[in-house]
């Protein structure tokens, strides 16, 4: 358990995001359910304007207040890391009588304890609630509201671990950002380039996917369609949030707060990464001119386009100390 102390620092610092996550965790769920009902309703009293016949449907595959949980995750992790650094506070943090670990540690509780318990409470709830209207179905409800705890933890320690890495929450958002869709980056995008310069089909390109493959990415569990697949999916997204931690804890213990500001907290990173986001820019923007002109030539000037443009966001973003606010 972390030191109240740290604790109370946290809720201190943080007060206006960790409030609004709470509230927005225990009403999204029951919320959803009333406005299904109210749609329900409205359909009863107006038939004549509707097609088809009333069904009060709970259906969490369609559009529902809980699946923008994820964001709150997101806030969370930069308002406890990012904007906590931008503001110029983290020297103050660290000059407290507590480890570089214990504040990591007292942020990640601060932070899990929000996300959970209150979507628990949402839950409880929302089954209430449920057993109070009587819905005639129920599609994916105890998936998705106990699956999006999981969720947004995931998002909370992939952001969390950026943080940690990073001087600022610019670079925070941007390195969490990629590393999410980073099996794209770094598969999908220089294979489609492959198939450009040497003809021919990549068949893992173009062919199904497993489904446990796809769960590995973390940008995917932004659409609800995960909630249709086997519950025993979700040990990959739980699995994945141990791991972010563990890279956010190591990080934040390790990494010296002198370069506050700059992109990344770690010097040696800036050159590898720049390369990388040249090479990147190279292929995406030669994809990119390939598709627009269908010819070899479109292809070659989008690769320096993409040359150039990689270059100069690299560049600014990575060398460039930002200015505390």
């Amino acid at each position: 358990m972390p030191d109240s102390g740290l604790l109370y620092k946290e809720w201190r610092q943080n007060k206006v995001a960790l409030v609004i996550t709470i509230l927005v965790f225990i009403l999204g769920n029951p919320l959803s359910i009333l406005n299904m009902y109210l749609i329900y309703q409205g359909c009863v009293t107006g038939k004549e304007n509707w097609v088809g016949p009333c069904v009060f449907s709970v259906d969490y595959l369609n559009s529902s207040f809980i699946s923008l949980f994820w964001i709150w995750g997101v806030v969370l992790a930069v308002s406890q890391l990012g904007i906590e650094r931008s503001k110029g506070f983290f020297d103050f943090t660290l000059s407290l009588p507590y480890t570089r670990g214990q504040i990591f540690n007292a942020k990640f509780f601060t932070g899990g304890m929000v996300i959970v318990v209150p979507q628990l409470i949402g839950y409880v709830l929302s089954v209430l609630l449920i057993m109070l209207l009587k819905p005639d179905q129920a599609v994916y409800f105890h998936n998705y509201s106990l699956g999006m705890i999981i969720v947004s933890m995931l998002a909370y320690s992939l952001v969390m671990a950026g943080g940690a890495l990073t001087g600022n929450s610019f670079a925070q958002l941007l390195v969490s950002f990629t590393v999410a869709i980073s099996p794209f980056l770094l598969i999908s995008l220089p294979a489609i380039n492959l198939e450009i310069l040497f003809g021919g089909s990549i068949d893992f390109i173009h062919g199904p996917v497993p489904k446990w493959v796809q769960y590995f990415i973390p940008i995917i569990y932004v659409d609800s369609k995960w909630a249709e697949n086997s519950p025993y999916y979700l040990v990959i997204p739980a699995i994945m949030t141990i791991i972010f931690y563990i890279i956010g804890y190591i990080s934040f213990v390790k990494l010296s707060n002198e370069r506050n500001g700059y992109f990344f907290l770690w010097k040696p990173l800036n050159r590898p990464v720049q390369i990388i986001v040249i090479i990147i820019g190279i292929m995406g923007f030669g994809y990119f001119g390939f598709t627009a002109s269908e010819s070899f030539a479109g292809y070659l000037i989008g690769m320096g386009t993409g040359a150039v443009i990689g270059f100069l966001i690299s560049y600014f973003a990575i060398y460039k100390k930002m200015k505390l606010l």
